[in-house]
């Protein structure tokens, strides 16, 4: 175990007692280090390559080992079982950074807070898009979590202090105390290595370097020169920079990269530092890169994700994916194996031979569609052992055994092959498959959060220049926030530790995606507007993804018009001034029904609230009401809109009423003035017009009561059914305890 104290310091306590400013005394003591750490993890590399050599689809036996059992010709084959369990308990954690409409919620300090919605909710999707645009960062988190499924143990890290695109990486790169628990603010120190080639080491030092930059210009010449030892025709540095400015590409593919080793360390002030060296001693105890104290916390540079606690909640006591499947899945190959063996064996003439000398007869003769043996051959009839007993059995223990081990890592056995369940069953089923993984998705979600926080945290830095590495996806995306009208200083203002990943639905399972979307359809109807927009807009994503959702359900929830809602508006306008305007068979009826419909509530509320009269009413709406009494006829037969078409029909109910009474009523004033001699000129609503209305105003009703009629047999044949089937269930209940008893 390395202990904090074993870490060599750089000086003894001075006389005041204060500690230095470095804990790493040198390069030479960091490679020590490292070495020590490195040993230390020898039997689990050994372990971890077994379990790559089964992933990477090397047979069950070593094929030396056959042929000196003299057993070469042996079915040896290795069937991708392990690469299939690992592929499908990967894929519920890429779900859960690509499913969700945006990757990360973010807040600003910017203005009054109860202004920052819409603000946080622009930074939210622009951060978002930036991250998953990226080029590395579908690679890197993927390998990341290729790393945590498959060994137990991930890790996400920042190369250097500025960089936000974080790279993916696992154990056999990284090296941990391994008595320590596998979160950050447990690590003293950790060790990695990284290959460089030496045309990246150049570019650190070709412009010079300044105090700020952390790298030694010494040390990273002697690690060039180094690498570059074995091309005989680049044995000087300054024929060697020289080739680097004129064809840096051949200097990279001649040269051999050169093995850096990462030290992060944490300080006595606790801080943390980070330290570049190469592995082999070059001779010089200098650092090629040093930067001191200026990570607050090892979180700043990188995230550990571990899988569980393990045997003992310590690093070396977690385990992956394929340590826990490894045995069965061998057993299985080799038991698969030799069923092939037997099944060859079985379909194969074995013949028996009448002395040594016969054998050297051995052949079948064929003479037209016969086949003939030689007189001293025998056909031998073997007893073959019934494979459905013998090998079988073993076969589906391995794999249930192996599915047993891996159900934690994703739902695929939920219902164990049978599907006959009733929906109680099936619920109570897929939560509880929601519930196998539910601390592994927490043990990989809080890692995550912090990850992203991070990067949040180093994309908001003032000082970021399009020229830095990851500066121009930064540079865009600024002029995006710009476009969308939020001000820079909102997006500096960002409070990095507030940023919360979003979480996706089910929680990437299949099996609780389908568990969740029921559970929230059952309180749909309890939510406000706003709720159910938030719900349609999340399940749509969820169906069709973020990019296709906006086809149905845009984002924004503004209500989009199509042409045919364009020629509604305007017929309105000419049936309100009372020009006659006839429906088509081939108009889209239920949206020139809804835009219809409008202007006859407006007036239906004018009448009802004394701004006009209901004669003035009828009048004006008279033509409008009938031709949209036209489209509702046309869209009643339409099963997949009936519920809305009921709707309307009730809305033109109301409307047709105060129209019939307006039209009556300015018959009524017509007549009345023509008897007092007051309205000479003055006409009334033709009674032909009246009667016409009044049979479409009743051909409405009577579709209503239909409607209203169908419905309430259709609950009625419902309640039967379902007193049917309960009286069938109590009888079958009723004769099973006969039974028993």
């Amino acid at each position: 175990m390395i202990g904090y104290e074993d870490i060599p310091l750089l000086k003894n306590l001075s006389r005041s007692g204060e500690p230095p400013r470095t804990r790493l005394k040198d390069a030479a003591a960091g490679r020590s280090l490292f070495v020590t750490m490195r040993n230390d993890d020898l039997i689990s590399a050994a372990n971890r390559a077994e379990h790559q050599d089964l992933l990477d689809n090397a047979p069950p036996y070593r094929d030396s080992e056959l042929r000196e059992a003299n057993m070469s010709g042996m079915t040896n084959l290795n069937f991708g079982g392990a690469e299939q369990k690992l592929e499908r308990a990967m894929s519920p954690y890429y779900r859960l950074i690509q499913s969700p409409e945006d990757l990360v919620n973010v807040f600003t300090l910017y203005g009054p807070e109860d202004e920052r919605g819409d603000i946080n909710a622009i930074l939210s999707e622009e951060i978002s898009r930036t991250i998953r645009s990226s080029e590395t960062f579908a690679f890197q988190t993927l390998l990341c979590i290729q790393k945590f499924v498959k060994d137990g143990v991930g890790v996400l890290f920042f190369p250097d202090e500025d960089d936000w695109r974080y790279r993916g990486a696992g154990l056999g790169q990284f090296y941990f105390d391994r008595q320590r628990m596998a979160c950050e603010s447990e690590q003293q120190v950790v060790c990695a290595t990284e290959e460089y080639s030496v045309t990246r080491l150049y570019e650190a030092i070709r412009d010079g370097v300044d105090e700020d930059s952390g790298w030694n210009e010494k040390a990273v010449k002697l690690a060039v020169q180094k690498g570059a030892q074995e091309a005989s025709y680049y044995n000087d540095w300054e024929r060697l920079q020289e080739e680097f400015k004129n064809n840096d590409l051949q200097v990279s593919q001649i040269c051999p990269p050169v093995t850096v080793i990462h030290l992060w360390v944490r300080e006595f002030d606790s801080t943390w530092s980070h330290y570049m060296t190469t592995e082999d001693d070059l001779g010089s105890k200098e650092f090629l890169y040093v930067s001191r104290g200026n990570y607050r916390s090892l979180s700043e540079a990188m995230v550990i994700f571990p899988y569980g606690l393990g045997t003992n909640a310590k690093i070396h006591g977690i385990r992956g994916l394929l340590y826990k499947i490894y045995p069965h899945e061998q057993q299985f190959n080799r038991s698969v194996s030799r069923m092939i063996d037997q099944g060859v064996l079985s379909s194969s003439l074995i013949l028996q031979a009448g002395d040594e000398s016969t054998l050297s007869t051995i052949g079948l003769q064929y003479l037209g569609n016969t086949a003939v043996v030689g007189p001293d051959w025998k056909a031998v009839q073997l007893t073959m052992p019934d494979l459905q007993r013998s090998v079988m059995p073993s076969i589906e223990l391995m794999q249930k055994l192996g599915n047993d081990r891996s159900a934690g890592y994703s739902s695929e056995n939920v219902f164990d092959g049978d599907q006959r369940r009733t929906k109680f069953e099936v619920a109570a089923h897929l939560e509880s498959s929601a519930e196998l993984s539910d601390s592994a998705l927490d043990f990989f979600y809080g890692p995550f959060e912090r990850a992203q926080q991070q990067s949040v945290r180093r994309m908001t830095r003032r000082d970021y220049l399009p020229q830095d590495p990851g500066g121009r996806e930064v540079r865009d995306m600024l002029l995006r926030i710009l476009k969308r009208g939020v001000p820079l200083e909102a997006f500096y203002r960002i409070d990095h530790k507030a940023t919360k990943v979003v979480r996706a639905i089910g929680a990437g399972s299949a099996s609780a995606k389908t568990l969740a979307i029921q559970r929230g359809e059952e309180l749909y109807p309890r939510m406000d507007d706003v709720g159910q927009a938030h719900y349609n807009r999340m399940k749509a994503v969820d169906i069709w993804g973020a990019g296709n959702a906006d086809l149905f359900i845009p984002r924004d929830g503004e209500k989009r018009t199509t042409v045919e809602t364009s020629v509604a508006i305007l017929q309105n306008n000419d049936l309100l001034e009372g020009k006659e305007v006839p429906v088509l068979s081939s108009d889209k009826h239920m949206a020139h029904a809804r835009e219809h419909i409008k202007p006859l509530m407006e007036g239906f509320e004018a009448a009802e609230g004394g701004q006009a009269t209901m004669a003035e009413v009828a009048t004006q709406m008279r033509l409008l009401y009938m031709h949209a009494a036209e489209h509702v006829d046309y869209v009643s037969g339409d099963p997949e809109v009936q519920e809305e078409a009921a709707m309307m029909r009730e809305v033109m109910q109301q409307v047709g009423e105060v129209i019939s009474n307006g039209m009556k009523e300015a018959e009524k004033m017509a007549q009345e003035a023509a008897e007092s001699g007051e309205g000479e000129g003055q006409e009334g609503p033709d009674p032909e017009q009246i009667r016409e209305f009044e049979r479409h105003r009743q051909k409405m009703e009577q579709a209503q009561e239909a409607f209203n009629l169908k419905m309430d047999q259709e609950v009625r044949a419902a309640d039967v059914n379902i007193a049917i089937k309960d009286a069938t269930a109590a009888a079958e209940i009723a004769r099973k305890r006969k039974t028993q008893q």
